[in-house]
């Protein structure tokens, strides 16, 4: 028994030496896996082994929006060539009132054609187009509205960049509004001078006062109505007013 305890130590001592000189392999051939020293988990395969961590890919920008390029400016109308034969009437309207009192003969001015105006070759004249006016004649009216003179000639029309003289008549001219002119100082003169001349009238008529007054009084209502015929007035043909020209030949558009 005691030989059998030997043995047993024995056996035992020489496997511990084969594992401290063979190294990792056991006597029967087999590997002995050791364990993972403390410090060898950390850096274990799983750890060696992992893909390394890929950054996530920077966001793309968004395209700047292209730079948007301002409008074309709109081109002048052209208008089609054409005429509008004689005979035809051109209807304007005048921008600020016309009067006696501030043009004079010779003064030009400008007016807009109130429609649009069809010619041939589907001409069109758009309305608004500008037609420039003279003042032929310009006067107040001394001793009542109907002497005011007031009277213009076309001259030309512009179609798109084109000036082109004008072979009209003005043929028809709105209402002109009359301006009393005259004073009020004026008018009593007017009324008192017929009082006196029918006083004297009528002394030497009646040879008494009683004849005096009458001739007075009927020398007011004659002075009273001297006056108002002897009024002056200003003519004006008002802001906006109607005007028809009414061609004499041809007018041509190229």
């Amino acid at each position: 028994m005691y030989t059998n305890t030997i043995r047993r130590s024995v056996g035992a001592l020489l496997l511990v030496t084969a594992v401290a000189c063979g190294g990792d392999k056991a006597a029967d051939g087999r590997e002995i896996e050791l364990a993972p020293a403390a410090g060898d988990a950390a850096m274990g395969d799983s750890a060696m082994n992992a893909a390394p961590s890929t950054p996530a890919p920077a966001a793309t920008p968004a395209p700047a929006p292209a730079a948007t390029k301002p409008p074309a400016p709109a081109r002048a109308a052209t208008v089609r060539g054409g005429s509008l034969s004689a005979g035809a009437v051109i209807n304007v309207a005048t921008g600020a009132a016309v009067c006696t009192s501030t043009h004079k003969v010779g003064d030009n001015f400008t007016a807009t054609t109130s429609a649009a105006l069809n010619g041939t070759n589907s001409m069109v004249i758009p309305a608004g187009s500008e037609v420039m006016l003279q003042v032929v004649e310009s006067a107040r009216g001394q001793n009542g509205t109907g002497n005011v003179k007031l009277a213009f000639k076309p001259v030309s029309i512009k179609v798109g960049t084109a000036v082109i003289p004008l072979v009209a008549d003005v043929t028809t001219v709105a209402r002109l509004a009359f301006t009393r002119v005259q004073t009020t100082g004026t008018q009593a003169g007017k009324v008192a001078a017929g009082a006196a001349v029918g006083a004297v009238a009528g002394q030497l008529l009646g040879k008494n006062t009683k004849s005096t007054v009458a001739g007075a009084a009927i020398g007011a209502a004659a002075g009273g109505a001297v006056a108002a015929a002897t009024t002056d007035y200003e003519g004006c043909l008002p802001a906006n007013g109607a005007i028809a020209i009414t061609l004499r030949d041809q007018l041509r558009v190229r």
